[in-house]
């Protein structure tokens, strides 16, 4: 098998793994009756990009750029034929970088809302998360912008003779998206530490949940080997290609395990969650929890029925230290939270708003009930 077939070959095998894992969440999800929530919608868009970019790069690999060498240049005989093939492949790739940073970029917005969970009626809740979109925002879009600006005039970007230069290497781009997203991956590790120091359990238990949160570190590791490699590479698609597959292989693997994890161990307990897109979850599945059935919703403007069950277990309190009384506290509650996010096996969903106090608090303290629960599945050790 020569070089070229063998990183085609790497490219299917690589994108569709990362696709597969994708799906298999999705499938997941709704084996255990989940209903697809924000990050779903955005892991279903990186699958159309991934797809997308299987396309884009099998012809760019089989067919060629203006992205050459001088000793390649000169060995070849520049037919319409072959001027035609290199320019659609030019053009093409263009797109699959287009591609490749929406893939990315969606990937992270899938874990933030993961992390959301985490945040959840902290007092710099808003803050946090807003700060998170609006650096994604920003770099998403400068990312963009430097994928079209290093050719000038732009028709360089896919010009096959004369030698358009060296602006088709996009050296630029390859380091500020590589930058950026080392960062933007940065600020998604850091987000779980300070709560997992927090966290009152077992040391391989709290070692468990480290893991599983901070494998976005691989991504990082990936990108720091591969830029000075590509950049030693400059003249070679085939080598950049080959190498962004890999990546966006870990990156899925990365963004979903969590959620898959968590799937997993809904599964094997053969109690699925049953959760809801419009109304307060009355049953979380995961223990003898509390019911919520009756308040009086501003978004709807209807009565529904909260009432309160104690279950079996709620008298009991969690070996991880965090009480399943109606008094936790806010830091608990976030420790709680660093738990069923990543597991992915709570709602995260607030209480609906009401005109009586008094259900509030029923309300809230039910939620936490619900979300202390969610502790327990670190405690299934077979």
């Amino acid at each position: 098998m020569d070089q070229l077939s063998f990183t085609v070959l790497t490219h299917w095998l690589y994108s569709w793994l990362a696709i597969t894992i994708m799906v298999v969440r999705l499938v997941s999800k709704k084996i255990n009756k989940e209903v697809y929530n924000s990050g779903d919608y955005f892991t279903m868009g990186a699958m159309l990009c991934c797809t997308a970019r299987v396309a884009t790069i099998h012809v760019v690999l089989i067919w060629g750029t203006n992205n050459m060498d001088a000793k390649t240049r000169a060995s070849l005989d520049f037919t319409n034929k072959e001027i035609y093939r290199r320019t659609i492949g030019s053009q093409l790739t263009l797109a699959s970088r287009v591609i490749y940073i929406s893939y990315l970029w969606l990937q992270k917005l899938v874990l933030l809302d993961v992390f959301r969970r985490l945040l959840f009626k902290l007092r710099w809740e808003k803050m946090a998360l807003w700060s998170y979109r609006g650096v994604f925002l920003v770099s998403f879009i400068a990312t963009q912008i430097s994928t079209f600006s290093e050719c000038n005039p732009f028709h360089l970007y896919w010009q096959v003779t004369p030698d358009p230069g060296t602006c088709v290497r996009a050296q630029f781009q390859l380091i500020l998206v590589a930058s950026l997203n080392i960062i933007t991956d940065v600020m998604l590790v850091v987000i779980p530490i300070p709560l997992l120091i927090s966290l009152q359990t077992p040391f391989l238990r709290k070692l468990q949940v480290f893991v599983l949160l901070t494998l976005g570190l691989l991504i990082i590791a990936i990108t720091i080997t591969r830029l000075p490699i590509n950049h030693s590479h400059a003249t070679s698609q085939a080598n950049r290609s080959a190498w962004v597959s890999g990546e966006l292989l870990i990156a899925s693997f990365v963004v979903n395990m969590p959620t898959i994890y968590g799937q997993w161990n809904l599964w094997r307990r053969g109690r699925p969650s049953h959760g809801s897109s419009n109304a307060a979850r009355p049953y979380s599945g995961l223990s003898n929890g509390p019911v919520l059935s009756r308040g009086k919703s501003r978004d709807h403007g209807k009565s529904d029925d909260f009432e309160m069950a104690s279950g079996n277990t709620r008298s009991k309190d969690l070996d991880t230290g965090l009480s399943s009384s109606t008094h936790t506290t806010k830091s608990q509650i976030g420790i709680s939270l660093c738990l069923a996010a990543t597991l992915d096996t709570s709602s995260g969903k607030s209480c609906p708003e009401t005109e009586d106090p008094n259900e509030d608090r029923m309300c809230s303290s039910a939620k936490e009930d619900e979300q202390s629960s969610v502790v327990s599945i670190l405690e299934d050790k077979s």
